[in-house]
């Protein structure tokens, strides 16, 4: 069932008179005596699904109740993330998206659609399915957009599938798609070259991509030598340990690293077991997995990820509330929507304002 949310002027005089640190500034903080956070966003750039659904399998209304769900855990944006599927589920999915975009009035928005697939590494495929990959498309890729009413913003690629490099210049010619690196076993060189074409973002970093030694330079190694690309790390300190997110921020800078969910549909649902995607899916403490088997996505939505970020990663709270808001709307090429987005010191969400509306838990 859909939580409900209540709107107004203002929100209710309890959460007016919560104290609240505003995450932007620099100032230590002790949050042991803090009542609760402001932040001025929490926008999700990698999301699939949650709450029991997930945006490939279309369905406007369906989509409008998930993103309620992800209202009431304090996400104010959202770009629909595309699982590789079907022609014909692509197509509808991709319609469906764009209706909700149109006529949604209420937080989180749709600031757009990224293909996580099919263009895919099959190798590194993950999740997606092996028999739907495809080699780079741009005449599929231009009926897609068509579909989206122009909303995809991102296009995952796997830099080392035949075509990839004319294919990703052609994308920013044509298109204007932001190309992302990912699900890819591709080496150094090669990673580079696509860089160099105008790649300028990652998909999932670490994650999908043939890990790299002292003596065998992969994609990995590509991505943190180069200067001018954007990166995706999963916030959930399962997908990527602590340490490593904490080495990641050291080499590359907050301003280069947005935060992401990769969430999946189980996520925001109790523990237990779960068929979705045409398997059985279990979720226990956040993580989401085949039954008995290997990782299926992220089963944290972002704002539950920040309790991990800052007691478990230890990121300072500023960076926190940037890699969460500025950095994915840098990443998409956007402003930052106005707004606000209050929690309590747990970072269990409280209200939300877009324009001059609150919206909160009934």
């Amino acid at each position: 069932m859909a939580p409900r949310i209540c709107s107004g002027a203002l929100p209710p005089e309890s959460i007016l008179c919560l104290p609240v640190r505003d995450l932007e500034s620099d100032q230590p903080v002790d949050t042991r005596s803090l009542a609760g956070y402001r932040l001025p966003g929490v926008i999700d750039i990698h999301v699939h699904g949650g709450f029991g659904w997930d945006f490939a399998f279309g369905d406007p209304d369906r989509i409008e109740t998930m993103l309620d769900g992800f209202l009431a855990r304090g996400v104010t944006g959202v770009v629909a993330t595309l699982i590789t599927c079907s022609e014909e589920q692509r197509l509808q999915s991709l319609a469906d998206i764009a209706t909700v975009a149109g006529r949604r009035q209420r937080p989180p928005a749709i600031l757009g659609i990224y293909l996580e697939g099919p263009f895919l590494a099959p190798s590194r495929r993950g999740s997606h399915p092996a028999d739907l990959l495809r080699l780079p498309d741009l005449a599929a890729l231009h009926r897609w957009q068509d579909k989206a009413r122009g909303m995809i913003r991102l296009v995952t690629l796997a830099p080392e599938l035949p075509g990839a490099i004319d294919f990703i210049r052609q994308v920013q010619d044509d298109l204007k798609i932001r190309v992302a690196i990912g699900h890819t076993d591709a080496d150094h060189a090669t990673t580079t070259a696509a860089l160099e074409a105008g790649a300028s973002h990652v998909t999932h970093l670490y994650n999908a991509m043939r890990p790299f030694t002292h003596r065998d330079p992969t994609a990995v190694s590509a991505i943190l030598r180069h200067r001018n690309v954007l990166v995706e790390l999963i916030a959930d300190g399962i997908h990527v340990c602590p340490e490593i997110v904490q080495m990641t921020f050291g080499l590359l800078g907050g301003e280069r690293i947005s935060l992401v969910s990769d969430c999946v549909s189980p996520a925001g649902l109790p523990d237990g077991i779960h068929e979705a995607y045409g398997t059985s899916l279990e979720l226990r403490a956040g993580r989401c997995t085949f039954v008995g088997g290997h990782l299926f996505g992220g089963g944290r939505t972002l704002p539950d990820c920040l309790p991990v970020l800052r007691d478990v990663v230890r990121l300072p709270l500023s960076t926190i509330a940037s890699s969460v808001s500025h950095r994915p709307c840098q990443a998409l090429g956007l402003d930052l929507p106005p707004g606000d987005v209050l929690f309590d010191q747990d970072f269990r969400w409280l209200a939300t304002r877009q324009g001059g509306t609150w919206f909160w838990a009934g």
